[in-house]
């Protein structure tokens, strides 16, 4: 009898051990758990707060961007109504291509020669309807707008409203347009509240290129049936 009661002492030692040890445990597992769930919420904020913060510094980047192209487009349009061809190859881009009025292309030289020369001649140029996109590294962009146009290209008059494609590059030394496109507009408005005067042409005139468009190259006699080799 005296060796089962010694049996069960130990027995009862044991358990109480091990009830002491659960316990302890569970203390110190709640206490780790408090801190940690309180620096999860501290991350969860300061995550929340920095993506606000990144989502405010696109849009403020953007307005600025879009601000700065179109007091771009300002000036560029001061300088075509007045020809200026030094103004304006600060800002075409290297790389400048034009899709001209008459579907001819011309590269930044060729564009630059035209205004000097007098092959494009504006009297007046000016644009409005301006819409820009800016792309989410503020490195690129594109804008549509109306352009109302008036002068002289080639010799022959010019006077319609055209729809432009223009896109822009954000370069070291600012914003340069790099590419741009124009389209006569034929109807009489584009928007509500918008009266425009029917042109009497899609071109008013326009002359019809003698060569291939900008000089583009004219692909050889056998590149076609080389390609299909």
């Amino acid at each position: 009898m005296s060796i089962d009661f010694e049996k069960k002492e130990i027995f009862m030692k044991r358990v109480n051990v091990l009830f002491v040890a659960v316990a302890g445990l569970s203390l110190l597992t709640a206490s780790c758990q408090g801190p940690a769930t309180g620096n999860n919420l501290n991350a969860v904020v300061t995550n929340t707060n920095t993506v606000g913060n990144a989502n405010t510094n696109t849009a403020g980047s953007s307005a600025a961007a879009e601000a700065e192209i179109r007091q771009l487009m300002d000036t560029a349009a001061t300088a075509l109504a007045r020809n200026d061809a030094d103004a304006m190859d600060k800002i075409y881009g290297e790389n400048y291509m034009l899709v001209n009025l008459d579907g001819s292309v011309e590269n930044r030289a060729q564009r630059l020669n035209s205004l000097r020369t007098g092959d494009a001649k504006y009297t007046a140029f000016s644009y409005d309807e301006i819409n820009i996109r800016v792309n989410p590294e503020g490195t690129g962009a594109v804008a549509i707008a109306r352009a109302n146009i008036k002068g002289t290209m080639r010799g022959k008059p010019i006077d319609a409203y055209y729809r432009v494609t223009q896109v822009y590059s954000k370069m070291k030394d600012g914003w340069r347009q790099v590419s741009a496109q124009a389209t006569a507009i034929t109807g009489v408005g584009t928007s509500p509240g918008t009266e425009l005067p029917t042109p009497t042409s899609p071109a008013r005139g326009l002359p019809t290129p003698t060569g291939p468009a900008g000089g583009l190259p004219t692909p050889s006699p056998g590149a076609t049936s080389n390609a299909n080799r």
